[in-house]
């Protein structure tokens, strides 16, 4: 024990100097932190979360999730993240106000679809009129979340990694716990998975909103208009917008074309991937948020130095988790979940490379935006698309070994963006300095 605790001691020292010696390290280490902090009490609750729903329910779950993760990804049209882009703290905020006027009408839409076709998805998946019910208020879930992302991309604009640490915390920590208490109240169900998930969000988005008090005050007279803008940042939306749209309908075909074949399944299936996330989110998700602020502001000749530097301390840092998790999972969900989680054992197994190849690209994947690059990410993104698809809607093997086929092949594809991300780099850094654009 004595010699644990020296082991230990002297690692935190070793931690503190490496924060102190270099910025960059000491806001991956803030943001590591809390993201280790959340995904420990994510996995912690949902050894009880998982005991009292179940599979169905999950898969229900699961369906609204992926409705309202597909609006969310666009809902902002990408003017949120392009608050990171000029050097001008009144340009950002102008951004910022757009991409919350994107996000509002986006989640009445998102509203208003689903309670035009609420019979369609009633029909579609059992006859579930309680959640084409849920559906009918997912506007709620998409503002709250899409909000919240877009005053992140502030937070991580004005490098106050520790607010954007501690309000992850806050938000993850509110959704599990609520969802554990709505459960025990309700005695399972999808009111109580729902109901908990959009109080959660609700604390997350409060807190966010009291940690930015200047995003509450008068913008400046002088602004530039928000129309200038929009022109000024049209590839956003316009070319880096439909990026994300087909990496939601991706991810969203996925979820769906699973659930056809049983709801259930995709109940295992998104225990899998939640609880895969645990090693992406901790590694990529810090990693990521520091990455892009050096992309904003990287020089010419640097880029594929600084690309390289992140891809090899993110393989090494992934490889043991991933390893230890491909050997494991098949015994260890039954074990932590209870024995109706069986299945989602082998589905994490089937994920292992899919997201172990994630961590390696995420940090990487807005090297495409900063190099003006989108065209050549929308190509590869339809690709990526489309693909999945394809396998999952024509595969001649049952659900399970396509699933493995499908981990094995979205690896594959993220090796060849690994590839199109370092041209990125290099071609960057053999061009000269552009000019300063008019608008700062």
């Amino acid at each position: 024990m004595k010699e644990l605790r020296g082991i230990w001691h002297r690692l935190h020292e070793k931690l503190l100097r490496e924060k102190n010696r270099s910025p960059v390290v000491s806001a991956i280490l803030t943001l590591m932190t809390g993201t280790m902090i959340s995904q420990i009490v994510i996995f912690i609750f949902q050894i009880f979360i998982n005991r009292i729903y179940t599979d169905y329910e999950k898969g229900l779950f699961g369906i609204y999730g992926t409705i309202t993760s597909f609006v969310i990804a666009v809902a902002a049209l990408r003017f949120d993240v392009t608050q990171m882009l000029p050097k001008s703290d009144t340009v950002a905020r102008v951004l910022k106000k757009i991409a919350t006027r994107s996000i509002v009408v986006s989640s009445f839409l998102t509203s208003l679809f689903c309670i035009i076709f609420s019979k369609f998805l009633e029909d579609r998946y059992h006859q579930s009129q309680e959640l084409s019910k849920w559906l009918m208020i997912s506007g709620l879930t998409v503002f709250l979340v899409a909000e919240i992302t877009n005053i992140q991309y502030w937070l991580t604009r004005k490098e106050r990694f520790g607010a954007l640490a501690s309000n992850q915390v806050l938000q993850s920590t509110s959704i599990v716990f609520f969802q554990l208490i709505m459960g025990l109240l309700w005695k399972g169900g999808l009111v109580g998975l729902i109901t908990g998930t959009i109080m959660g969000q609700l604390v997350g988005f409060v807190a966010i909103k009291i940690r930015t008090p200047e995003l509450r005050g008068p913008i400046p007279d002088n602004a530039p208009s928000m129309l200038s803008l929009m022109r000024r940042y049209r590839k956003m939306p316009l070319l880096n917008g439909p990026n994300v749209l087909v990496d939601s309908v991706r991810n969203m075909g996925i979820n769906l074309l699973i659930g056809s074949v049983a709801v259930a399944a995709l109940g295992q299936f998104q225990l899998a991937w939640a609880i895969m996330q645990v090693p992406v989110g901790l590694i990529a998700g810090s990693v990521s948020q520091v990455f892009l602020k050096k992309l904003a502001v990287v020089e010419h000749g640097k880029m594929s130095g600084l690309v390289r530097f992140t891809l090899i301390r993110a393989a090494f840092a992934a490889i043991g988790p991933f390893a230890l998790l491909f050997v494991l999972a098949p015994w260890l969900f039954p074990f932590v979940f209870g024995a109706q989680w069986d299945q989602a054992g082998y589905f994490a197994q089937a994920l292992t490379p899919w997201l172990y190849m994630t961590v390696l690209t995420s940090p990487i994947s807005n090297i495409f935006v900063v190099t003006e690059n989108q065209r050549r990410m929308l190509i590869f993104a339809v690709l990526y698309c489309v693909v999945p698809l394809l396998w999952l809607w024509f595969s001649p093997l049952t659900l399970l070994p396509t699933v493995f086929a499908l981990g094995g092949l979205m690896a594959l594809m993220l090796g060849v963006m690994l590839l199109l991300a370092w041209k990125c780099a290099v071609d960057f850094d053999r061009k000269p300095p552009a000019s300063e654009s008019s608008i700062s």
